[in-house]
């Protein structure tokens, strides 16, 4: 069985920024659109939910090779790569309307019960509508990293009415927004995110207090990595890493 599932989508002028191109968080939605639109084809899911439980993402690793611009019409692609336990992976590319490649990289995710929770196995049933026959033979590395040691950059957020999505608790791409408000505007204004990796660990719910940190790396060639965490001050826990690596306009 084919694994594949794609969708088509146009850049509108709700997607840009201000130079007109693609925002990086309206990229990150469309890459859990098409999930939900594969599993909603497929009968696995209705609206987001199976049998009362949702997909929760764990880990995505993007990167964006280039940024569409307003008003192009850009191809998202998703494969299933496989499952290990209760983890289910995914890969996905970005094509330009010409096929040439823009964006790829893999995503992991966990079936969590919403009323308890928790974390469910995947079923035979649903192995079958993706064509999964066995497990991989490994787990995908989930924290793989660099630490934060210290921080040049931190800002405090309370999480809002409109940052909580179908699943009860703030809507993961708000989190990758947040971070990236940390860093100075000398940073924002010549530089754009080439690669996007970002660890969700715990979930934040309407009004928690969230304090966010931040630090720049630089290498021997002018290349920025910014490292960001995100804390629950209201229940004292770590929610998110995220690793972003940045290159010059």
């Amino acid at each position: 069985m084919d694994n594949t599932f794609s969708k088509k989508y146009t850049i509108e002028i709700y997607d840009v920024n201000s130079n007109y191109r693609c925002k990086y968080s309206s990229l990150m939605n469309y890459l859990w659109d098409v999930v939900v639109s594969q599993s909603d084809s497929l009968g696995e899911t209705d609206n987001g939910l199976i049998n009362n439980c949702a997909w929760v993402l764990l880990k995505y690793d993007l990167t964006i090779i280039e940024y569409p611009k307003f008003r192009d019409t850009i191809t998202v692609e998703t494969d299933i790569v496989g499952i290990k336990k209760l983890y289910g992976y995914r890969s996905f590319t970005i094509k330009t309307s010409e096929g040439t490649l823009i964006a790829s990289g893999i995503s992991t995710a966990v079936l969590i019960d919403i009323n308890k929770r928790r974390p469910v196995r995947i079923s035979p049933e649903q192995c079958k509508l993706y064509g999964i026959e066995k497990e991989l033979e490994e787990n995908i590395p989930l924290d793989d990293f660099i630490q934060l040691e210290g921080y040049k950059y931190s800002k405090d957020y309370r999480a809002r009415h409109s940052d909580i999505d179908i699943n009860q608790h703030v809507n993961n791409v708000k989190y990758l927004e947040m971070a990236v408000d940390t860093l100075p505007r000398t940073i924002l204004n010549a530089s754009e995110i080439s690669n996007i990796k970002v660890l969700y660990k715990k979930e934040a719910l309407d009004e928690a207090s969230l304090h966010v940190c931040s630090d720049v790396i630089e290498n021997e060639k002018g290349h920025l990595t910014t490292l960001h965490t995100i804390i629950d001050l209201t229940h004292d826990k770590l929610l998110t890493k995220l690793e972003l690596k940045w290159r010059k306009i």
